[in-house]
């Protein structure tokens, strides 16, 4: 009876632990695996090599973090895959071919319908960057009557067309289109995210003129999931734990070393 006690108990030891781990492991696509969309270039946030629709060791803010969420939920660097997802069709309904996306996407009402986010990694204001030569907006009224670049389903479009009503508004599919169009003059100022925008100008300072101003729009990113995703919640758990650290602050300096605060808000 002893013996047989001590098999039960050793069979006990040996089940319980893979249990745990079985409840434990993250609801990914692939199980023990991550798959993640990005979108570079996005100076500070994501930079790699495209091919074919893998991104091919990116580097930035939004890797790190990626990294990091990684480690909460038991899954390896090495184990995760970094595909290209344009930010144009993020929002589209119906299935995603990826657990999360990290593309600077800020949580909205309407976006939310149709998605899922996470909770917020990082706050952000609409930004002003000026093509040079031009003389800087100070204030709304004066940006409006300007030639303005901006991206396709973007908050900024958004707020360029229907709060600030500007008339000559020029649209771009990527990021990279409409800083090429802002650095060769097709239009005076592009809005655009302050983070996105103040790290381009400092990665190219001769390329543009100075970021103009901010416009509190009071906007923060999230992870964007198939909406009703499995993998929100270990997920939220992650970015929270990573918030109350010190780990996400951490990557925002090591990534940007910015005071937004220092620049001007257009009212």
């Amino acid at each position: 009876m002893k013996r047989f006690l001590l098999l039960l108990t050793a069979a006990a030891l040996i089940t319980v632990p893979a249990a745990w781990a079985a409840t434990r492991s993250a609801p990914t696509m692939k199980p023990g695996k991550l798959t993640i969309a990005l979108n570079p270039p996005a100076v500070g946030f994501q930079v790699g090599t495209l091919r074919g629709n893998d991104v091919i060791k990116p580097t930035g803010y939004e890797i790190d973090l990626a990294v990091d969420i990684a480690k909460k939920l038991g899954i390896a660097k090495s184990k995760i895959s970094w595909i290209n997802v344009p930010f144009d069709t993020l929002f589209a309904s119906g299935n995603k071919h990826f657990d999360f996306a990290l593309e600077e996407a800020t949580i909205t009402a309407a976006r939310a319908r149709v998605v899922s986010f996470s909770s917020p990694y990082m706050n952000a204001n609409q930004g002003v960057l000026l093509s040079k030569g031009v003389k800087a907006p100070h204030s709304l009224a004066q940006l409006k009557t300007m030639s303005i670049c901006a991206q396709t389903a973007t908050t900024g479009l958004q707020y360029v067309q229907s709060k600030l009503r500007a008339t000559h508004v020029h649209t771009y599919t990527t990021t990279a289109a409409a800083f090429s169009a802002l650095q060769v003059g097709r239009c005076q100022a592009f809005v655009m995210d302050v983070p996105i925008v103040a790290s381009q100008k400092k990665s190219k300072p001769s390329a543009y003129g100075p970021v103009a101003g901010q416009i509190e729009t009071h906007e923060q990113y999230g992870a964007v999931f198939q909406k009703g995703s499995k993998l929100i919640r270990p997920v939220d758990r992650a970015i929270k734990a990573l918030t109350k650290s010190g780990t996400i602050a951490t990557l925002q300096k090591k990534w940007f070393n910015i005071n937004f605060a220092k620049i001007p808000v257009l009212k």
